[in-house]
């Protein structure tokens, strides 16, 4: 008898089971529709609770800003890349704006960070730790160079060439001396009718060595091989 009542019992209770469920005892939570509107809740305490129609999520009060319950919480000032084009769920694009143009709340945050005119513009740049004199949100380095002398090794080019060219050349023609009229005429130097003779090996000189140079001055590129993403920072919604 008691195994019977057992059995009852189960059948009661897995029929209640498959029974449809009354939409109007479903409990349900305050909405907004949309993240403006969230925003807009003032005195709510925390831990309170709000579906948002916009984003498809409940949001939960943490006494600052509403967070997505179902999602990894994030941080003000987290960033992260992703293939997103535009601002979602709290994250907002670094491209440089005014921070004027965002919401209140995500000016609040904002200016919390440090950003109290523009976001930084993270277009053609990667992330680095600050070191010492650095603060974020600091840019800094270039995406192509270009170079200098200073920039290269000390090496010099130079070029000489030895001294080396002291020659003579033959005359065909002897020369000798001789007095024309009287032995008290000075001597006159002439050609013999035969024999050769050689001229001084005064000649040494130097030459001028050139050597090429030029160059367009032409900056290069310094990226290493890259995937493009775009660059978001969280300041809630």
């Amino acid at each position: 008898m008691k195994n019977y009542y057992i059995l009852l019992l189960f059948v009661f209770f897995s029929n209640k089971a498959f029974m449809q469920i009354d939409a109007n005892s479903v409990m349900g939570i305050p909405s907004t529709s949309n993240d403006a509107e969230m925003n807009g809740i003032t005195g709510a305490n925390e831990g309170s609770m709000v579906y948002n129609v916009s984003q498809k999520n409940i949001y939960i009060f943490d006494g600052t800003n509403w967070v997505p319950v179902n999602k990894e919480k994030n941080t003000i000032g987290d960033i992260k890349y992703s293939s997103q084009t535009s601002d979602h769920s709290g994250w907002y694009i670094l491209n440089g704006r005014a921070t004027s143009t965002l919401s209140s709340n995500a000016q609040s945050n904002a200016s919390g960070l440090g950003f109290t005119t523009n976001l930084p513009n993270a277009q053609d740049r990667v992330l680095k730790h600050p070191n010492t004199g650095e603060s974020v949100g600091d840019v800094g380095g270039q995406a192509s160079t270009t170079l200098t002398r200073a920039n290269l090794p000390n090496v010099n080019f130079t070029g000489s060439t030895s001294t080396n060219g002291n020659h003579s050349h033959t005359i065909s023609r002897g020369i000798g001396t001789d007095q024309v009229r009287h032995s008290s005429d000075a001597n006159r130097t002439f050609f013999n009718t035969s024999g050769t003779t050689n001229t001084n090996t005064t000649g040494s000189h130097n030459h001028t060595v050139t050597v090429s140079s030029g160059g367009s001055n032409q900056s290069f590129q310094r990226y290493q091989p890259y995937i493009v993403f775009n660059t978001f920072i969280y300041l809630g919604l």
